[in-house]
C-alpha cells in the first residue's frame, strides 16, 4: 500500500492492547493537511489511546504511523515534540501558580548559550502560536486564574 503524501497523518492498522482489554483493534485514522478534526466516541472507546500510542506514552502493539507519507516510530513524548507533533492532553496536568508560556513550554525550554533560557524566544513564539490558533490569552496570565475552558486552549 502506497502511502499518500497527501495525508499529514495516517494511522494504519493500529492495535494496542491491555491486562483484559484490547484497546485498540486494526485502527485506521487519516488526517489532511488545513483540516480540522474532533475525535468521539463513548468513554473506553479508545480515542486517549489512539493518541497517546501516536505521541510515544504508550507502544502500540501493531499497525503503522506515517507522517507525509514517512513512517514514523516516536518512543516517547520529547520525539514526538522533537519532530513536531504535539498533544493536548485530555487531563488538565498544568503548573497553576506559573503562567501560561510557562507552562507551554514546560519540559522543553529554549535554551540559551550558557545554560539560560531563552525567554524572549517563548514570548515570541507562544504568541505566535497564540495569533494562528487566535487564541485570546495573555502569556504572562497565571494559569491559576483562567477558567478551566481557557486552560484546555
Amino acid at each position: 500500500m502506497e502511502h499518500q503524501k497527501d495525508y499529514l497523518l495516517e494511522m494504519i492498522d493500529m492495535d494496542k492492547s491491555f491486562p483484559g482489554v484490547r484497546a485498540l483493534d486494526k485502527v485506521q485514522f487519516r488526517l489532511r493537511a488545513g483540516t480540522i478534526h474532533s475525535l468521539m466516541g463513548e468513554n473506553g472507546a479508545g480515542k486517549s489511546t489512539l493518541m497517546k500510542c501516536l505521541f510515544g506514552i504508550y507502544k502500540k502493539d501493531g499497525g503503522s504511523v506515517f507522517i507525509e507519507g514517512e513512517e514514523v516510530n516516536f518512543n516517547n513524548p520529547k520525539h514526538a515534540l522533537d519532530s513536531g507533533v504535539a498533544m493536548v492532553h485530555q487531563e488538565l496536568n498544568q503548573v497553576l501558580h506559573r503562567n501560561v508560556m510557562e507552562n507551554v513550554w514546560l519540559g522543553r525550554l529554549p535554551i540559551k548559550k550558557y545554560g539560560l533560557v531563552d525567554t524572549k524566544k517563548m514570548i515570541r513564539d507562544t504568541n505566535e502560536i497564540f495569533k494562528e490558533l487566535e487564541i485570546d490569552i495573555s502569556p504572562t496570565a497565571i494559569i491559576g486564574t483562567l477558567s478551566v475552558s481557557q486552560r484546555q486552549m
